[in-house]
């Protein structure tokens, strides 16, 4: 790799770690406010979210939140790289869920193909629902953004009335549905924490997104569709295939983030099931650089920092958890900024590099047929 494309990538690296770095000292001055030493702070977050004790391990609790975040945010990635701006992960999460809770209550299956039906369910119902805004996106010109901020409000409202009504199990202050059978629920390694095969199957998803995206012929396709538009449209590329397969990926991939929380932890979809974790795996998402690998690492560290901030901060420390939450956005915030400040420090660095070659008389030729 030349000089450059060092000093590049270092500059790609730096710049999110800066702004994880800007958050925590932010989050460490709020934090200071309440009489609470910073340091003690994310010395309690890091223990109650990643510590592993003889009694009790709590790095499971994270690994169990983990698996339907990083679901999530492999599906943010796959449309974020291919030009589809969804945010409607939240969405196909929540009707995901739903799917893999009907298939496990009410389609008796052997154990070792049930918990496979009911993931098939919610990918099919997620990419069902992720190929509606990448068609109105590519036949009619509809903003993604704005249709899936309508289609999340649309799957909440629907998950909420199908769990109050039709597939109520029975009459409480909250509705929820029957639980799945035992043949359809997720192999569970640590019954205290719920952690077991969630977490294996977002990971193994992690190297196949990441090997789709970046070791295929349909992922090349992708990428150049999402990062080099009219590369692609004159290479012969089909950027209406290309964001309606995103739309599917996508979509599934959140779906069965909703089906891994069902089958591994819950057993059932709970009124208000739509609980913020499609818009959390996006976050991850975009923290990790739009990179399938990037995406499970932040979404394993915002997990840990979102049972940190419960664990440790509110009940060891009483200190709100909401704390943690802010600082998660403010690195979203931070984030965020890199990109144009990014392309502004490359500029930069290019007219220097120009300058340079034009004081050692290395600068491009004249024009064919420039005057003399």
């Amino acid at each position: 790799m030349t000089r450059e494309g060092v000093e590049q990538a270092a500059l790609r690296a730096a710049l999110p770690v800066a702004a994880v770095v800007l958050a925590l000292l932010v989050g460490g001055l709020l934090i200071s406010t309440l009489g609470v030493p910073p340091l003690d702070a994310a010395a309690t977050v890091v223990q109650a979210g990643f510590g592993c004790d003889p009694g009790y391990c709590n790095v499971g609790g994270t690994l169990a939140l983990a698996g339907p975040i990083i679901f999530c945010a492999l599906g943010a990635v796959v449309s974020l790289r291919s030009g589809l701006f969804s945010i409607g992960q939240e969405g196909q999460y929540a009707l995901g869920g739903l799917a893999a809770a009907v298939v496990g209550f009410a389609v008796p299956a052997p154990a070792a193909i049930h918990p496979v039906l009911c993931i098939a369910a919610a990918a099919a119902v997620g990419a069902g629902w992720g190929l509606i805004p990448a068609a109105l996106k590519v036949y009619l010109g509809v903003n993604e953004l704005i249709i899936t901020i309508v289609l999340n409000a649309i799957a909440g409202l629907l998950v909420d009335f199908l769990v109050n009504y039709p597939l109520r199990a029975e009459a409480s202050t909250v509705g929820y549905t029957p639980s799945i059978a035992d043949t359809a629920k997720l192999p569970v390694f640590d019954a205290s924490t719920k952690s077991g095969l969630a977490f294996v199957l977002a990971a193994i998803a992690c190297v196949a997104v990441w090997f789709y995206l970046s070791r295929t012929t349909r992922g090349y396709e992708q990428r150049m569709s999402g990062e080099a538009t009219m590369f692609a449209r004159y290479a012969g590329m089909s950027a209406t295939s290309s964001v309606l397969r995103a739309g599917v990926i996508g979509g599934a991939l959140a779906g069965i983030g909703g089906a891994v929380q069902v089958l591994g932890a819950n057993y059932r979809v709970i009124e208000g099931f739509s609980d913020g974790t499609g818009l959390t795996g996006l976050t991850a998402a975009i923290l990790g650089g739009t990179t399938a690998i990037g995406a499970g690492i932040v979404g394993f560290l915002y997990a840990g920092i979102t049972v940190g901030a419960v664990n440790g901060l509110q009940i060891v420390l009483g200190v709100p958890r909401e704390i943690g939450s802010t600082v998660l956005a403010l690195m979203i915030v931070f984030v965020a900024v890199q990109a144009p400040l990014t392309t502004r420090i490359e500029r930069a660095r290019e007219r220097r590099r120009a300058n340079r070659l034009i004081d050692r008389n290395l600068a491009v030729p004249p024009r064919i047929g420039a005057s003399a």
